[in-house]
């Protein structure tokens, strides 16, 4: 065969063969010189007849014909080449399939297991080749059984180049032998590496694609697919568009079977608290609800107990673990009554969990909190009773935080005069209201002689002085007499609304059409408004909640106002949407603005759930300033829950100045603070927090999220304020804490019909992978002027000349 190759002039494979030509001619040639050379061939090879005809020796005509075949057959050749002719040879063999090493570039696989278990830790010897490859796992290894010179948690990308530079498993020598080995590397996408395979590897590919690259091999393969895929991956596939399950079927039914080493502990797990929202202040003797929210990544079974500890006194309870990004629960704890009326101690929630984590830090939060033994106390003043009366009244009536009074104006003077909770007039004097913390004022009158025990111009006086000096303040608007008949009296200015002096008409497309307000931005951030402890159950809940039927016209915001909820149709004179509830600061004290009587309908189907828990955040936040000594003058809050790695965020913060009026100025100094978090030697970095324009008091810095752990936003003046808070990796992060994916891996390499190894199973993957050949088919052109037409040529000329000197011619 290897004959044939040379006197054709081809390079064919050595192990095939011909199985049929094919004849072309390739020339420029026109009809005409193709006459002329056919009408030369026909001319000579009469001449040549006729010239041994005549020839004068005796010889038959038959050995004439053979001399004057082989003459004519020469010049006949030498025409033909004129033609410029291409012989094209078919060639047909066997060769070897290739073999794919497809190795996983991707940044998890710098992802340094912590190898807590013995088992694991000899897995890591082997493929470091301290200890034998052929080395067998007991059911039970000891840490005894360990080699003291392991490395300590060798990361993933370490173990793909210890395993492939092993002299004891010789992998990348031995599956050469079952075929050409063709490397590649995938992270989000293929790349061909070469001869160099460990050079090129670097393992720092943002996002992993493994189902996607086995897609693309296949294709790549064409008719000639692999012998078989070899996958060095964790499995920790975050962005193919292909299932790992779908890919691997695919491979079955090209006959492409998945050798898949995984790479990494698959008992690798993570619990971690995400928050704990409690307020700041707490009272003795009353149960604190404590919600707890957690996630766990890695960790498909199992048991934790989640704990929460005040001081001296821990509560406790066992759950069971499954993997997930948003599980939660409730503790509640009972600060019993003590001898001081005010201390200030930490809380501490954590998760104990007894199994191999691979990070504890994450499981455990603390928050500073205020235990006091004092009661919100709370004047409602109503004309009438109306619906939302009724309802507020016994909520406040049932919390055992508040200590609620009531007025009606227009009431049963028995009633009134009955004793607790009615009082029968307003405080005679501003001792006596200044004795409250909030005071909650409804669709009531102002002046009206009529009514001497309710708000005449001396007491508006006194409730403006009231909120001056830190008091609360919430007005809820009515059909009848507030806000419109605040005009011209000190209330008007207390008030976070401009207001018509004349009462509303009840236009019947008000009344009779529900409709569900908006938040604001500035509501999604406020503490007053979250109905759940989830950001997006929170927004879910408000869209769902049953709609309002009225609410109170208000032609404008004040400036420095701020709107929490809005209307979703009607808008001011300005063109902003109009509010429906706004928050203003007056002096120490704080003034909200309810447009409408109606978040009783919020207790269809939910009793109070969101009735009870929005107006005890109301209670709460606008009365224990009074009762704890004055108001924050600093609030900082994110404008995300949970903050994420690479997603940049705002901080804000509400500001006011020595008077209590929203701060106006330049840009405030502030700083972040690593708590927990990688330093990379630059200490605190400095904030800015810039004014937002056209919000008097709302300032904001940017956080980079740039590093995973705890920090600390801190705003050093007009007042200290501290807000800590932790930035996570999104789900499915490259570099999250997530251990290899064994199962899925496992079940691709059943589905394909190959096979799962790991560290001590390696020495038999080559053994485990079959030779296969596959039949090619191969064109080779071969040009005229080559040894065999030299051989024709030379042989017919040769011929002749012996035969014409056999028969004695010259």
């Amino acid at each position: 065969m290897n004959l044939w190759r040379w006197l054709l002039g081809v390079d064919a494979p050595s192990n095939a063969y011909p199985v049929g030509f094919e004849v072309a001619f390739r020339g420029a040639i026109s009809v005409g010189y193709a006459v002329l050379l056919l009408a030369l061939l026909a001319i000579s090879a009469v001449g040549i007849v006729w010239l041994y005809r005549h020839e004068r020796t005796r010889i038959s005509r038959f050995r004439r014909g053979v001399l004057a075949g082989f003459r004519i057959a020469l010049v006949g050749l030498l025409i033909l080449l004129l033609f410029h002719p291409v012989f094209t040879v078919h060639f047909r063999g066997k060769r070897p399939r290739q073999v794919v090493l497809l190795l996983d570039n991707s940044s998890s696989m710098r992802q340094e297991d912590q190898r807590i278990n013995p088992a694991d830790r000899m897995r890591a010897a082997i493929a470091l080749g301290i200890v034998p490859p052929d080395r067998p796992l007991t059911d039970d290894p000891s840490m005894a059984d360990v080699p003291s010179n392991l490395p300590n948690n060798p990361s993933r990308a370490d173990l793909v180049r210890a395993v492939l530079g092993n002299d004891r498993i010789k992998l990348l020598g031995r599956l050469e032998k079952i075929g050409p080995l063709r490397p590649f590397l995938f992270g989000q996408r293929l790349h061909s590496t070469g001869d160099d395979v460990l050079g090129r590897y670097t393992a720092d590919e943002g996002q992993t694609a493994l189902a996607d690259a086995l897609r693309e091999i296949l294709d790549r393969s064409g008719d000639e697919p692999p012998t078989a895929i070899v996958v060095f991956t964790d499995g920790r596939d975050n962005a193919s568009r292909l299932r790992l399950d779908e890919a691997a079927a695919a491979c079955a039914q090209a006959d492409v079977p998945l050798h898949i080493y995984g790479v990494g502990c698959s008992e690798v797990g993570n619990i971690q608290l995400k928050d704990v929202a409690i307020p700041e202040t707490i009272f003795y003797d009353d149960t604190l609800p404590i919600p707890i929210r957690w996630r766990v990544r890695g960790l498909h079974g199992g048991k934790a107990v989640l704990s929460a500890r005040l001081g001296d006194l821990q509560t406790r309870k066992e759950i069971e673990l499954k993997e997930g990004e948003d599980f939660r629960d409730v503790l509640t704890l009972t600060p019993p009554k003590r001898d001081r009326d005010e201390e200030r101690q930490e809380l501490v929630v954590s998760i104990e969990f007894a199994g191999a984590e691979t990070l504890t830090e994450d499981n455990v939060l603390r928050k500073p909190v205020r235990l006091v033994d004092r009661k919100v106390k709370v004047l409602y003043v109503e004309n009438t009773p109306r619906w939302e009366y009724k309802f507020l009244m016994t909520g406040l009536l049932r919390d055992r935080r508040v200590e609620a009074r009531f007025l009606l104006l227009q009431g049963n003077p028995d009633a009134l005069n009955s004793g607790s909770p009615y009082v029968p007039q307003f405080p005679a004097t501003r001792q006596e209201l200044f004795a409250y913390d909030l005071l909650i004022l409804g669709d009531v009158p102002t002046n009206d002689v009529k009514l001497p025990h309710g708000l005449s111009a001396e007491r508006l006086a006194w409730i403006r002085d009231f909120v001056a000096e830190g008091g609360g303040l919430v007005v809820i608007a009515g059909r009848q007499h507030a806000p419109a008949s605040f005009a011209d009296t000190p209330l008007a200015e207390l008030l976070p609304v401009e207001f018509e002096r004349s009462r509303p008409t009840d236009a019947p497309d008000r009344r009779t059409e529900p409709f569900s307000p908006l938040l604001t931005r500035f509501g999604e951030r406020s503490e007053l408004m979250n109905l759940a402890d989830d950001p997006q159950e929170n927004a879910r809940i408000w869209r769902e909640l049953p709609g309002f039927h009225w609410s109170y016209p208000v032609p404008k915001l004040r400036p420095g106002a701020i709107p929490l909820l809005v209307h979703p149709r009607f808008q001011t004179v300005d063109g902003q949407p109009m509010p429906i509830l706004a928050q203003q600061n007056y002096g120490k004290g704080t003034v909200l603005f309810l447009g409408t009587d109606e978040t009783w309908r919020w207790r269809y189907n939910a009793r109070d759930r969101y009735f009870g828990r929005f107006w005890g955040q109301v209670i709460y936040q606008l009365g224990l300033g009074h009762l704890l000594g004055g108001p924050k003058r600093v609030q900082l809050s994110l404008d995300r829950a949970e903050p994420t790695l690479g997603r940049p965020g705002y901080v804000y913060a509400r500001v006011l100045d020595a008077d209590y009026k929203p701060l106006v100025g330049e840009p405030l100094p502030g700083r972040l603070v690593r708590v927990d978090a990688e330093t990379d030697g630059r200490g605190d970095i400095p904030l800015t927090f810039d004014p937002v324009p056209g919000q008097p008091g709302e300032y904001r810095a940017l956080l980079p999220n740039d590093v995973v752990g705890r920090f600390a936003v801190r705003l050093d003046g007009p007042e200290p304020a501290t807000l800590e808070y932790r930035v996570t990796y999104p789900p499915r992060h490259e570099l999250e804490v997530a251990g290899m994916a064994e199962e899925a891996l496992r079940r691709a390499a059943l589905l394909s019909n190959g096979r799962f190894y790991r560290e001590e199973d390696l020495h038999q993957m080559p053994e485990a992978i079959p030779p296969r050949q596959t039949t090619f088919l191969q064109r080779h052109d071969v040009l005229p002027w080559n040894p065999l037409m030299l051989v024709i040529l030379i042989g017919l000329a040769t011929a002749e000349w012996i035969g014409r000197k056999w028969a004695d011619l010259s």
